[in-house]
């Protein structure tokens, strides 16, 4: 059934083919079967045409009719030399022509050749091939076959239609009313379906249009109505793929590809038949069809690439290579064209044409490379050069310095550029397997059916029957040494969930690198937690000597105090004895912030006004923080108070600061603040390292507390311009 119909369909294409080159009468011009406006005129005899006349009656039939009558052909069994009156509107006045009917001649026969109509085959070459290679046979599938045979049909009537013979208008009229409910159904499911619709829907819709293409037969319709469905069956069909790019966030690359196959076939052809119109000779204009077949092809690939097994890389090259010469070709004919419509001299023209062939020839070597890089980021998911790709991920994740970061490398550059859609990144510990990453994996299944015993047994070789897990194809130990940090477990891919040998060693070295970088993440994250277990111990410390000192020492201060008190001590000792006190619970103020206990936002105004007293009024700090209801951790207050408090000792013993702004915004789950000065500034270090390698220790102790809070600081500063100081935190659990 599937080669009959194939069958059927080409041989309805070869026999309108025919009519298009032979049967359809050579009447020497072209004209609008709309207007009737002459467009070309090949062969002029005796009394002649001109173009843009409008033709108004040709012997008996009149213009009208023939628009009226889809079976009313113009020119009816003329033969060669047979002289045919012709009236014709030029200017505003009717004149007859004699006209001699040429036969078949050059002019007319190449310009029927290079035409639109070879589209059509191009159209049922992607539905035969649909119906070979594609499986399985789906609903998708079966409509991408129905939509390039009726494109195929409709683009070889609508290449006949203006004969009116054999039907060929009516036939062009029915094939427009039944592209709106392939199209829209096609494009409904492409690439994935919004949701299965009831079938009496689509029934209905089919039945819809059926009836007024069954009724072009009696030609009952309006002459133009069926405009109406093709506008319907194109803008749905764009209406339903932009709804797709919103609300399939998974398929947004096949509908860029889509798109961009859409581009690529209509820019070019657009473009070089609108430029006749501004001058530039019409025989450019067929040169813009060799673009069109990128509509199917797109389609096309991405429904069967998944077939491709090993030839997707280079199927993705031949697609990306005929774009590239389809946009360079382009160019390449406006910019000869161009020459040609100067009309310059053979020497200038000479000249003109040897620059060019070099610029082009250097242009389509050095930007070839730049184009393939970039279809292949956009369209392909390639993010990284495939080519490069172990140089390139080592450099990346030399500066990875957490996790987060390393995972974000492989899960949105390394496995997209290795067409892996299905993977699982998994870290011993202590002989037991956790996830640190996974795409399309069922967790429970794998933590539950996988061990390191069996994982380790199959690892660095290709699995092409069912593992326990499933899905797994291929896995990757990451060793440091002796020890096992983790696996890769790699599952589908496309196209074909295959992992040649020649690639197992290119992969396990990429292992081999992450195993290296997680290491090293290890390390640093014992080395981050120790220190800030040396932190909180440091606070704790604090918030007890503050406590002993207020608790202990400024009590037994006020009884010795008081016993001195009838003694009568000089002056000097209340004096001494004052200062002390006021010096102690300095000092407890600054070990823990009694404020603290009533939130960060009383403490920092309690900070504020101390500052400014200890300075006899010489500095200014204004606060301006919006509060929330709600309390952050005690260990964030903590952390967040001894930034701003290490900010503003900086700016008022280092930068002489005069003015200090501290603004933003404090809830339980954001935190923006700012802390600005008016002060000296300096050169900042953006690294840690660098900060502590510069003795700015102060710096670094802001900057490793925020990073222990989960906090983002941004310090900006210039000498004379002052210092600013952003701290930024978000409770990402927060819904």
């Amino acid at each position: 059934i599937d080669m009959l119909l194939s069958m059927l369909v080409l041989s309805i294409l070869a026999l309108f083919t025919y009519g298009i080159l032979y049967r359809g009468p050579y009447i020497g011009f072209a004209f609008g079967s709309g207007d009737g406006r002459v467009l070309s005129i090949y062969t002029p005899i005796g009394a002649s045409l001109e173009r843009n006349d409008v033709l108004v009656k040709v012997g008996d039939v009149l213009f009208a009719d023939y628009k009226k009558d889809s079976r009313q052909p113009l020119f009816e069994q003329v033969k060669a030399g047979e002289i045919v009156e012709i009236v014709v509107l030029r200017d505003g006045s009717k004149l007859t022509i004699p006209w001699r009917i040429p036969g078949f001649n050059d002019k007319e026969f190449n310009n029927r050749v290079f035409n639109i109509w070879w589209l059509a085959y191009i159209f049922w070459l992607f539905g035969s091939l649909g119906q070979l290679l594609i499986r399985p046979r789906d609903e998708r599938s079966r409509l991408f076959i129905a939509a390039n045979y009726l494109v195929a049909l409709w683009l070889i009537f609508g290449s006949f239609s203006a004969t009116h013979l054999w039907e060929s208008s009516i036939l062009l009229r029915v094939t427009t009313w039944l592209m709106p409910p392939v199209f829209l159904h096609l494009n409904w499911t492409f690439p994935r379906p919004f949701r299965v619709l009831p079938k009496k829907a689509w029934a209905i819709l089919y039945a819809i249009c059926a009836l007024p293409a069954l009724a072009e037969f009696a030609q009952a319709p309006p002459r133009s109505l069926y405009i109406l469905a093709f506008l319907v069956a194109l803008i749905g069909s764009i209406a339903l793929g932009i709804v797709h790019f919103i609300k399939q966030t998974a398929q947004r690359r096949d509908l860029s590809l889509l798109a961009f196959s859409v581009s690529i076939a209509f820019i070019p052809s657009i473009g070089l038949n609108i430029l006749p119109m501004f001058g530039w000779p019409p025989e450019i204009a067929p040169a813009g069809l060799p673009s069109m077949p990128f509509i199917p092809l797109g389609y096309f690939y991405i429904i069967y690439r998944r077939q491709l097994g090993g030839l997707e890389m280079r199927a993705n090259r031949l697609f990306t290579l005929y774009a590239y010469m389809i946009i360079f070709g382009t160019a390449v004919i406006l910019y000869v064209t161009h020459l040609g419509v100067l009309k310059l001299s053979a020497e200038r023209l000479y000249f003109l044409g040897s620059v060019y062939t070099i610029l082009t020839t250097l242009i389509a070597i050095t930007a070839f490379p730049t184009f393939q890089t970039f279809v292949d980021r956009k369209f392909f998911g390639v993010k990284l050069p495939y080519q490069n790709l172990q140089e390139i991920y080592s450099s990346r994740i030399n500066t990875t310095t957490s996790i987060a970061g390393l995972l974000q490398v492989l899960e949105g550059e390394v496995f997209p550029s290795l067409l892996v859609r299905q993977y699982a990144f998994m870290r011993a510990s202590n002989g037991e397997l956790n996830i640190l990453a996974g795409k399309n994996i069922d967790v429970k299944q794998l933590s539950s059916k996988c061990n390191m015993e069996e994982l380790t047994a199959l690892a660095g070789t290709f699995i092409s029957e069912a593992f326990p897990c499933g899905w797994i194809r291929l896995i990757l130990p990451l060793k440091f040494g002796d020890r096992f940090i983790g696996f890769w477990l790699l599952g589908q891919r496309d196209p074909d969930d295959h992992y040649p040998q020649a690639e197992i060693p290119v992969l396990q070295s990429l292992a081999n690198q992450t195993a290296v970088a997680l290491s090293n993440i290890e390390h640093a994250e014992q080395a981050r937690k120790m220190y800030q277990s040396d932190i909180e111990r440091n606070e704790k410390e604090r918030i007890l000597l503050a406590m002993e000192l207020h608790d202990s020492v400024l009590n037994e201060l006020a009884v010795l105090n008081n016993s001195l008190v009838e003694t009568n001590p000089p002056p000097q000792f209340q004096t001494s004895y004052e200062e002390v006190v006021r010096r102690l619970r300095e000092i407890v103020g600054n070990l823990r912030p009694p404020m603290l206990m009533y939130g960060l936002v009383p403490a920092i105004n309690e900070l504020a006004d101390n500052l400014m007293e200890r300075s006899g009024d010489k500095v200014t700090i204004k606060v301006n923080i919006l509060e929330g209801g709600g309390r952050l951790p005690q260990n964030m207050e903590q952390h967040l108070f001894r930034i701003v408090q290490e900010a503003c000792g900086n700016a008022l013993r280092h930068a002489q600061a005069e003015n200090i702004q501290i603004s933003g915004e404090i809830d339980s789950d954001i935190v923006n603040l700012d802390i600005a000065d008016d002060g000296s500034g300096f050169k900042p270090q953006a690294e840690l390292g660098n900060l502590i390698a510069n003795r700015h220790f102060g710096l670094a102790g802001m900057m490793e507390r925020a990073r222990l809070i989960g906090a983002e600081i941004n310090i900006k500063s210039s000498p004379d311009w002052g210092t600013r100081v952003h701290i930024e935190w978000m409770d990402n659990t927060v819904e």
